[in-house]
């Protein structure tokens, strides 16, 4: 074991926590947001009016369990909410109100990308694997849209007694009828953006911003580890027709995650409230302004935590004053805009009765303070009294603060002698079959089950024509939330002949791959879409040109294709990472795995980079860490191996930066007998 007086540790992911009702294996995906269309206008002539929309969804079962889907008026289906933001004037903002959210109401159950579904021959039931589409129309029915607040998001669970499908809308002659727990809504007074969507035209006519669409998956009884792919959002460029709206999607295509992550230079993290509610996630950015001073922004959303926000502060170091405080919220009455002061050693923000920060929405904070930033945990005080701590605390950047402890990788190491598994080309429905014999003029895309990296080299397609011998463009294609991406990775082209068979398109160089991808051709009036009328299932996307948005087929249940692909041998890198934290006065272990087994491996660390210096005998391989201390050990039968690091507990250390690198003893694979894993840098801190 090594005591340096000069490493920390990263900090420590604390365990994902269950709320109350979680059902175990319930974990539903959303696997795509697409199609962002608009329904309607109402107010003043453009662009002072104000527009309703509605946008596309699909989702699938991806856990052990089904997923219940009853049609309200029964409680327990999928709902969605959502959130329109943009990026201007270095802030990222909600500009939609705080919109209602939908109720699904039945699932049909077919193939996606969870992969072959298990129907449960019900559509109150989301079958293991299966998948469904809501499509933008089905998601702006007024029928099934209902306000948030009726929502617990944290259980994800509603009560349709007394629920706004209930007594129906109040607004109407005769309402609100009784809570007898029977649907009375009626639609009669709703012009075309009532309870939509629904956006101010000014806030999407800004020059220079960035625009962003995004989804929010709920599930009774999800537990929280199963809902990181619970969150989708894309960019968007807003255009006026003259008499409509129009939401092209743009390069900025489908993330995970809250799409407060789409600011520029922003850090974002998040918290929880233990197991007793959700989460806050926080978006910080800090700007020099000269002289001492800085500019402090936050982005706060609010994801799933029922009890909502009623105060936002934010600690700062003994003697530090803060000014130009700013606030934002959903909309542009001032007389509801929270409060903000300087208390002491904090900058607290407070709500007002009735502008709480509920779940799906984002509110915005900020002020000048003449103290650069260190990390620290700024606090969301609960609104509502209910189970849990009275507040949440999130890691931001915060005047003066503490640095925390870190350890990121960088670099790439060289490749070892151990070898990677084979790589098994890809196929489905490889020989073939009788082919349904539709045909259109849309382009063709079938997804490709992969994991890992892979070299294309050339595909074949089961099809025919009915118009003699077509030749046509044939692309592949990256995954982009679930879908194809929005330009090919590489394109040829691909000849198909009348008679059924496969025909193949082969690239002019082959093209790498990871993870998941499409391969497909641009259909023409006569070509036969690859779809047999047996087989195995699988999933096809299709879109009117190359240049527009792809939707999932529900023509095709069973495509046939092969995909031709390098099988020369490779071979693991091995890989740098870290068990403990570096953090000072306490242990941590750079570790080390993908190398050779029962070797020895050397962990190099120093004080700086040198870059990137290749060692002499060993091409690819390069040194990315001086060499102040080295430590030897073994690696094991698996080739994993690491090497304890003693922090001492002083704080002159805090903020250092130490690099560390592994050298393995490998004598096949170069003529120094040494191959090097990927770089890192341990951050010293609390």
């Amino acid at each position: 074991m090594r005591n340096l007086s000069l490493f920390a540790a990263a900090v420590l992911s604390s365990a994902l926590a269950a709320q109350s009702n979680t059902v175990a294996g319930l974990d539903g995906r959303l696997t795509v947001i697409n199609n962002l269309t608009y329904y309607g206008r109402r107010g003043p002539a453009h662009p002072n009016g104000e527009i309703g929309m509605a946008m596309l969804n699909t989702m699938c079962n991806t856990g052990s369990v089904n997923i219940p889907w009853f049609a309200a008026m029964q409680p327990d289906h999928p709902m969605f909410g959502f959130i329109i933001a943009r990026v201007h004037n270095d802030k990222i903002e909600q500009i939609n109100e705080w919109s209602f959210c939908k109720h699904a109401f039945t699932s049909i159950n077919v193939n996606g990308q969870c992969g072959s579904c298990q129907n449960p021959g019900t559509g109150s039931l989301m079958g293991v694997d299966c998948s469904d589409t809501y499509a933008a129309s089905n998601n702006a029915s007024r029928t099934w849209l209902g306000p948030p607040e009726e929502i617990n998001p944290w259980l994800g669970t509603w009560n349709p007694v007394g629920s706004y499908f209930d007594i129906g809308d109040p607004s109407q002659a005769g309402y609100p009828a009784p809570a007898d727990g029977t649907r009375s809504l009626s639609q009669s007074i709703f012009d075309s953006v009532d309870n939509r969507v629904t956006v101010k035209e000014v806030d999407l006519t800004t020059a220079g911003a960035s625009y962003y669409y995004a989804l929010q998956l709920l599930h009774e009884g999800e537990s929280l580890a199963n809902r990181g792919d619970n969150l989708a959002h894309r960019g968007m460029n807003p255009s006026f027709g003259g008499s409509n709206w129009s939401f092209s999607n743009n390069a900025e295509s489908q993330q995970f995650g809250s799409v407060i992550s789409r600011w520029p230079g922003s850090t974002v993290n998040s918290a929880s409230n233990g197991t007793d509610d959700g989460r806050f996630f926080v978006a910080a950015k800090v700007t020099t302004l000269g002289g001492g001073n800085y500019h402090y922004e936050y982005a706060v959303h609010n994801v799933d935590n029922s009890r909502a926000g009623g105060a936002f502060r934010v600690p700062m170091a003994s003697g530090v004053t803060a000014s130009n405080f700013s606030f934002g919220d959903l909309d542009a009455d001032g007389a509801n805009d929270w409060t903000v002061a300087q208390v002491g050693t904090d900058v607290v923000f407070t709500a007002p009765t009735g502008n709480a920060l509920e779940w799906c929405t984002i509110y915005n904070f900020g002020f000048d303070a003449d103290r650069a930033p260190g990390a620290g945990g700024v606090e969301l005080v609960e609104a509502r009294p209910g189970a849990g701590a009275p507040s949440v605390t999130v890691n931001a950047e915060v005047p003066g603060g503490v640095i925390l402890a870190g350890f990121d990788t960088f670099g790439d190491g060289c490749e070892g002698s151990v070898p990677q598994p084979p790589v098994t080309c890809p196929d489905l429905n490889a020989n073939g079959g009788t082919l349904s014999n539709s045909t259109n003029a849309y382009e063709y895309s079938y997804v490709v089950q992969n994991s890992g990296a892979m070299d294309v080299i050339s595909f074949d397609i089961f099809t025919g024509t009915n118009a003699g011998t077509l030749t046509r463009p044939a692309h592949i294609y990256g995954d982009a939330g679930g879908q194809p991406s929005a330009t090919p990775l590489a394109s040829t082209t691909i000849t198909v002949q009348p008679a059924s068979g496969f025909y193949t398109a082969t690239f002019a160089s082959p093209v790498t791959v990871t993870g998941n991808f499409y391969i497909g051709y641009e259909n023409s009036p006569g070509g036969y879409v690859s779809n047999l009328n047996s087989g195995t299932n699988g999933t096809g996307y299709y879109r009117t040109a190359v240049t527009g948005n792809w939707n999932q087929s529900n023509l095709v249940q069973r495509p046939s294709w092969r995909v031709n692909c390098s099988t020369a041998p490779t071979y693991f890198t091995p890989d740098m990472g870290v068990t403990g934290a570096p953090q000072l006065g306490t242990t941590y272990n750079p570790t080390v795995s993908d190398a050779l087994a029962n070797t020895f491996a050397i962990l190099v660390s120093g004080l700086q980079t040198p870059g990137m210096v290749p060692l002499p005998g060993a091409p690819t391989c390069n040194l990315m860490t001086s060499t102040e201390a080295l430590d030897m050990v073994s690696t094991n039968a698996m080739g994993d191996g690491s090497s304890p690091i003693v922090v001492p507990n002083s704080a002159a250390l805090e903020g250092v930066n130490i690099y560390h690198q592994w050298a393995i003893w490998d004598p096949s694979v170069n003529s120094l007998g040494i191959v090097l894993s990927n770089g890192a840098i341990a951050t010293l801190g609390n």
